[in-house]
């Protein structure tokens, strides 16, 4: 019995001394102390969020306002600039849909007229489908001028798009006598043998999209690729390969890729001195200020200029206007 008292009485007073603690720390000095510090750590949270919402502020009205202004000044920076062109988007490495519109809005407001919304798909560069794409080089290859046993298939099929999309139209060195080798010599014949060519790619799955009229220049626009930088570089330098066989035909080619990456396809082809000759890219080509620059490069380019623009080492902010 004296130890359940016992128990109790301690109970009560460890009641009583909790207590008093709350009044000691919930009242005088010690409570201003605590609280009082909380408070200011609270109100400096507070400004802290406060100027960050007005920075963030800020940053979206400068860059709405940029963004109108790009809007607005575009019409005249381009205007007439590529008057009349037949221009054909390559799509390659699946850029954002929205990028692509961008550009061929772009490419419309300097006159252009977009004749081709072409995919390169991802068949054509894929290593798993090396010997299909020999295969099909082998047998596309009598009716593509220009190449011959030697040719890569890389070579062969680049070729076959240009002629498929470029009716008449033959590779330096070559004439209208080599066309006796083909299925087509009749030189009228020009849009039947790139109709068999473009359906012969479409239907092997390595180019998608359509046509409505014989293509002058191309604007190849380039996704982000694979996150792994080897297999981007390799991508890229395929992509790289069939841009040069394409500026044999025309000298209008640019290539718009989004920021600078590793491997990209700029890179490819700013790092091959044979492409950096004869294609002329723009980094940041695809976002919203970019996209005004790629007509630009492919006027500079019809002019016998070929550049590399947008921001970073060895390239031109803006293409000069004409």
């Amino acid at each position: 019995m004296m130890k359940d008292f016992r128990y109790h009485v301690v109970s009560l007073v460890a009641v009583f001394l909790a207590l008093a603690i709350g009044v000691v720390l919930g009242s005088g000095p010690m409570r201003d102390a605590l609280v009082g510090d909380l408070s200011d750590q609270i109100s400096a949270l507070e400004e802290e969020s406060a100027s960050a919402r007005a920075d963030a502020e800020a940053a979206q009205a400068q860059t709405t306002t940029a963004q109108q202004f790009t809007d607005e000044a575009a019409p005249s920076l381009l205007s007439e600039t590529l008057l009349g062109v037949s221009v054909a988007t390559v799509e390659v490495a699946e850029p954002e849909s929205q990028d692509a519109a961008g550009v061929r809005d772009r490419l419309v407001q300097a006159g252009a007229t977009v004749a081709g919304q072409i995919v390169i798909e991802d068949a054509w560069t894929d290593p798993d489908q090396t010997a299909f794409r020999s295969s099909l080089a082998s047998t596309m290859a009598p009716n593509v001028v220009g190449v011959d046993d030697a040719s890569s298939p890389t070579m062969v099929l680049s070729h076959a798009l240009a002629q498929a999309l470029m009716p008449g139209l033959l590779p330096p060195g070559t004439g209208e006598a080599d066309l006796a080798g083909t299925d087509f010599p009749d030189p009228a014949n020009a849009a039947e043998r790139s109709a068999l060519l473009l359906d012969l790619l479409v239907e092997a799955g390595l180019v998608s999209g359509t046509t409505t009229a014989p293509i002058e220049s191309f604007a190849i626009i380039a996704g982000p690729g694979p996150d792994d930088e080897a297999a981007r570089a390799e991508l890229s330098n395929t992509l790289a390969a069939t841009a040069v066989v394409l500026t044999e035909y025309t000298p209008g080619v640019a290539v718009a890729t989004g920021p600078d990456a590793p491997g990209d396809l700029a890179s490819a082809v700013q790092n091959s001195p044979d492409a950096s000759a004869v294609v002329s890219t723009v980094v940041e080509g695809t976002d919203r200020y970019g996209q005004i620059s790629v007509p630009l490069a492919i006027s500079q380019a019809f002019s016998g200029s070929v550049g590399h623009y947008g921001p970073g080492e060895g390239r031109t902010l803006v293409p000069p206007t004409p």
